[in-house]
């Protein structure tokens, strides 16, 4: 069976409950992607991006965008991954505009165009992960909420997806449905125990910190650009390529490996959203990428045995790593029609 059937069955298979992808939509094809990102994403963005900023906790600079329609009626909140930007996104803001959201952007704290927080600004770092999920919503009462939605959804990937669960079981009112894409509820420690990585973490961390700024975590280190046939993000060259490409247009925003204390605090955060999962009570998708060798998929089928997720565990997208909104089209598309479904029925 090749990709494009096997995200199809997937999708036909897990439609047979409440969710049924029917409708039609107008996304990017790979063939376009060149074209997109050399013409029409540069004039999209400065017709309709706005960026700004604000100060978050301990007074770091959060920067932002927003893509407003005429009538901000329907609005996403996207939030992203660790080592990204909102600036990643262009190619899923020109999708999610077409089908009539606006969109709002926020790139966290030590990473993207906010501000980096060790003198070291390649490293991956952050106080206390919590932070990330004040930052997200400070950004939801101060910069959404003055737009006034209508409908406000989320859709969130990797570090992000931790976050925002972290955010749901807080504040569970505040978003009308929630997707979230190949979500850090675990690391892949590819084998390593959790409670070894966990030790060795912590004993870098303390040492490390004796010596001034704390360290890289084990394997950790600065941003090295890796060539399309050597990634285990995405199977999509054009997507890839144009993601690599802007990074070296935007050298702000490279980021390199993360500190022993962040993997402390990533590690405590995934563990933390399962355990108050049963709190979310806004509807919840779950996209998982089938071959994500990123963050821990067990993590995230324990997460919807107790969130209460779409379908009563992930919908699986077979075939995929784990950028979903950067893979091959069946992939991506797969994801983007469930995940617009979804919206759809609220």
């Amino acid at each position: 069976m090749n990709r494009l059937s096997s995200a199809l069955l997937t999708l036909t298979l897990f439609s047979a409950g409440a969710l049924a992808v029917t409708h039609p939509y107008q996304l990017t094809p790979e063939a376009d992607v060149p074209t997109l990102y050399q013409q029409t994403l540069p004039d999209f963005w400065r017709e309709h991006a706005v960026e700004g900023e604000f100060k978050g906790k301990d007074d770091v600079t959060i920067r932002y965008a927003t893509l407003r329609q005429a009538k901000v009626d329907r609005a996403i909140l996207i939030v992203n991954g660790r080592t990204e930007s909102y600036l990643k996104y262009q190619e899923l803001a020109w999708d999610l505009w077409r089908q009539g959201y606006s969109l709002y952007l926020i790139d966290h704290r030590g990473q993207g165009m906010s501000d980096r927080l060790l003198d070291n600004p390649e490293k991956g770092h952050v106080d206390q992960f919590d932070d990330y999920v004040l930052d997200l919503k400070q950004f939801h009462d101060q910069v959404i909420m003055a737009d006034q939605p209508a409908k406000l959804f989320l859709l969130a990937h990797s570090m992000g997806g931790a976050i925002s669960a972290l955010y749901l079981e807080r504040w569970p009112d505040d978003i009308k449905a929630a997707v979230l894409s190949s979500p850090m509820m675990g690391i892949n420690l590819s084998g390593l125990p959790k409670w070894l990585a966990q030790g060795l973490a912590a004993s870098i961390d303390k040492v490390g910190n004796w010596l001034g700024e704390p360290p890289y975590g084990p394997g950790q280190g600065s941003y090295q650009p890796r060539e399309f046939a050597e990634n285990s993000l995405s199977h999509s060259k054009p997507r890839y390529q144009a993601f690599r490409e802007l990074y070296e247009q935007h050298p702000q925003i490279k980021l390199g490996g993360v500190t022993a204390h962040w993997i402390r605090e990533g590690i405590a955060a995934g563990d933390s959203a399962i355990a108050a999962a049963d709190h979310i009570k806004t509807p919840l998708l779950l996209l998982q990428a089938g071959e994500d060798s990123v963050v821990d998929n067990a993590a995230q089928d324990a997460f919807c045995t107790r969130a209460r997720c779409e379908g009563g565990k992930p919908l699986r997208i077979e075939g995929a790593w784990h950028e979903l909104f950067m893979e091959a089209d069946p992939l991506r598309q797969a994801a983007l029609n469930a995940t617009l479904a979804f919206f759809d029925r609220f």
